[in-house]
């Protein structure tokens, strides 16, 4: 699909080579963008410069997005989030997976790599002055029994790279996959949006599926897409009362958008529409809809459905390329087709809405029609769904 905007080199962050750019909505409203392996210079490839540096974050004003992205500013202008030496005998780098902005503090999920896709522990950090400065949750990395509070090995690796965002009825809702070697499927969590909860690994609820049925429960989750699927980087954002995953499938080797609506328990992932707006190829090969050495595919927050008139909104995702030879080594805005939307919208756009309370919206689930139908599924029987795709009966 087209391109609107290589993101890198960028004087604001001091960006030559680097890649992701995870796009986020801040507390203030602003876009921020997390950057991976960050390299200072003034050409798009790995080493193009001094100063290696993960994560890195820059900040764009929320505007369309099929309009180009402009940086307007960089804590520090560039700086490493948070001191550390890269290669220092224990792990090579952190890298950033997703942030959620819960009232004024943004909380940020990394994975602790020693050489790509060998993740030795994920980790929680926080800011609460809009990334100018970064603290470790709880302060420290390890459990009481010196174990990672947040490890790569749970859920059968697959809580590794996180994505995460706010349901507007007092929970986050957290998908998860493996690490860099892209070969593990998905699995769900959720836990109350508090400081104390988000903080602590045993607040969190698995979405299981247990005698016949999902359900929220404590232990390993089970995997939500169909057998066999094989994720790298993914993406889960609400969008004008849609769910939106995205992200890159390392099998199918493209960019994919999977959108549902209503309550996240309600969405069947196996039959959710797909779209596949951007293909991956080796180089030599690049075309219209195929970008060389894909991966990344983050949906903007920003995008939308519908505009306030009515007329069809815009999506727009963040993908990155690294060569072979280390150049090009960037992340790039592209414009996707625009999915359809599955029920009614809220022309806002934004994903964070009025916060109700759980047991309010415990309530207001119970008190809906057992049988809505939305396209892509129906309320009263996706519950019932195995994890292989397979009915109960």
């Amino acid at each position: 699909m087209p391109k609107i905007k290589n993101l890198n080199p960028s004087t604001i962050g001091r960006i030559g080579g680097s890649d992701l750019a995870i796009p986020f909505r801040m507390p203030d409203g602003r876009i921020g963008y997390l950057w991976g392996d960050t390299f200072d210079g003034t050409i798009p490839a790995v080493g193009s410069g001094p100063d290696w540096r993960s994560p890195v974050l820059t900040i764009a004003n929320d505007t369309p997005v099929g309009m180009p992205i402009g940086f307007v500013s960089s804590p520090g202008n560039g700086k490493q989030l948070w001191s550390y030496p890269h290669n220092n005998g224990e792990f090579t780098t952190i890298l950033p997976t997703d942030a959620i902005s819960v009232g004024d503090r943004i909380y940020l999920w990394v994975m602790v790599a020693n050489g790509l896709g060998n993740e030795i522990r994920c980790e929680m950090w926080y800011s609460d002055d809009s990334g100018q400065h970064w603290y470790i949750a709880l302060g420290t990395h390890q459990l009481p029994d010196g174990s990672p509070r947040w490890s790569t090995g749970y859920s059968g690796g697959r809580r590794t790279m996180v994505t995460w965002e706010r349901g507007g009825d007092g929970y986050i809702y957290i998908i998860g996959t493996g690490g860099l070697a892209r070969d593990k499927n998905a699995s769900m969590w959720r836990v109350a949006e508090t400081t104390t909860a988000i903080e602590d690994p045993y607040s969190w609820d698995a979405w299981q599926y247990r005698d016949g049925s999902w359900r929220w429960g404590k232990g390993d989750a089970d995997e939500i897409l169909p057998a066999g699927t094989r994720l790298g980087e993914i993406c889960l954002r609400r969008i004008q009362n849609h769910w939106v995953l995205s992200g890159f499938d390392a099998g199918a080797y493209q960019a994919f958008v999977r959108v549902g609506y209503g309550p996240i328990e309600y969405i069947n992932w196996h039959t959710a529409p797909q779209t596949n707006p951007v293909r991956g190829a080796e180089q030599g090969s690049g075309t219209y809809d195929i970008q060389e050495r894909l991966y990344g595919c983050y949906v903007h927050p920003s995008s939308k459905f519908e505009n306030a008139d009515g007329s069809t909104g815009t999506f727009a995702m963040i993908v990155s390329t690294w060569a072979v030879s280390g150049n090009p080594y960037r992340a790039m805005q592209y414009r996707i087709p625009t999915p359809a939307a599955l029920g009614p919208v809220s022309t806002s756009g934004a994903a964070a809405g009025k916060t109700v309370s759980p047991l309010a919206a415990a309530k207001s689930r119970t008190s809906a029609p057992a049988t809505t139908t939305i396209r892509g599924g129906a309320h009263d029987d996706v519950r019932r769904v195995r994890p292989d795709g397979s009915r109960q009966h």
